[in-house]
């Protein structure tokens, strides 16, 4: 039996995917097809089935799996034995809020990390649901979500009934993020209403809650003046909004706080924004019984830091 044939089998297992699983081996779809056909072939058992959420393993598969496991473990502590120099691999991928603190704790994470060791991350910036979709179907090894406190049942239900766990990054009221030229950049604060009223917003474009789809858009239009116009961009990327904000520097976006040196480097202010359900949470999520590595570590260590978390230290004890 062909040992990589079982390396297969475990990742096609973690993605429920054999697309995503062969885009994570760096191989053709049809090769890894094939090479589990042949496996299926060689043992007489269905290792998977296809099913409208994905590829999951038979009664047998999961036996199957559960002995392939052991035995990569033990391949891998032999390969250490017999090359305790071999240099370490890091890959990972990560799927969070398109958001400035979050951005800058990954760069410096990359531009502290080992130049001896090789490294393969992706790093992608995308919505809530998509976030979890990332986490759950396609091999993630963790994302971060954002939502509103309002919308928090939704979430925590969306998340059980996915088999997720989660974990606070922040909590925070949102800021007005704007170019330093715009109209209300002198001001303290300012409220979301006025804001919405006369200025151009940035959105992101594929916002959504589980169960109410609606419930993002209904939720802003509670909190501005029935009779202003609405005048909403969305957008599906932070570098575009930015470029937006300098661009046409009378409009605006709601993010959490922006560190200050990027605002100083774009040319952007932050204000304190009013309005009744300005409450949000970035949420940590991952599998159910994940036991995260080191290298997971050392950059979560960085998320929470950039975000100002209370005890650090005792989160990431948890984890």
């Amino acid at each position: 039996m062909n040992t990589l044939y079982l390396r297969y089998a475990v990742e096609i297992e973690k993605t429920r995917s054999i697309t995503q699983a062969a885009e994570n081996l760096y191989m053709a779809q049809p090769n890894l097809s094939k090479a589990m056909k042949e496996l299926e072939t060689s043992l007489g058992i269905t290792i998977f089935r296809r099913t409208s959420k994905g590829v999951i393993p038979t009664e047998q598969g999961i036996k199957f799996l559960n002995c392939a496991k052991q035995i990569l473990v033990q391949i891998d502590a032999m390969e250490a034995i017999g090359f305790p120099e071999k240099q370490r691999e890091r890959r990972m991928r990560i799927s969070v809020p398109r958001t400035g603190y979050i951005s800058k704790a990954f760069s410096e994470y990359i531009a502290c990390s080992d130049s001896s060791d090789d490294m393969k991350v992706f790093f992608c910036e995308t919505s809530s649901l998509k976030t979890i979709e990332n986490v759950r179907e396609n091999g993630y090894n963790f994302g971060i979500i954002r939502f509103n406190s309002r919308h928090e049942k939704y979430f925590s239900d969306f998340l059980s009934e996915k088999n997720l766990d989660s974990r606070t990054v922040r909590n925070f009221s949102a800021n007005a993020v704007m170019s330093a030229e715009h109209p209300f950049a002198n001001l303290e604060q300012v409220s979301y209403a006025k804001l919405s009223a006369n200025c151009p917003e940035l959105v992101q474009g594929d916002e959504g809650i589980p169960y109410v789809p609606e419930a993002v858009e209904r939720l802003f239009c509670e909190n501005r003046n029935a009779d202003s116009k609405v005048r909403r961009i969305y957008t599906f990327d932070r570098g575009s909004a930015i470029d937006f904000l300098v661009t046409v520097p009378d409009s605006f976006m709601l993010d959490s706080p922006v560190p200050e040196s990027l605002c100083l480097k774009h040319g952007l202010v932050q204000k304190k924004c009013v309005f009744p359900d300005n409450s949000f949470s970035d949420v940590l999520i991952y599998p159910v019984g994940k036991k995260f590595s080191k290298t997971e570590l050392s950059l979560l260590e960085r998320f929470f830091s950039s975000a100002r978390t209370q005890d650090v230290a005792d989160i990431l004890d948890g984890l």
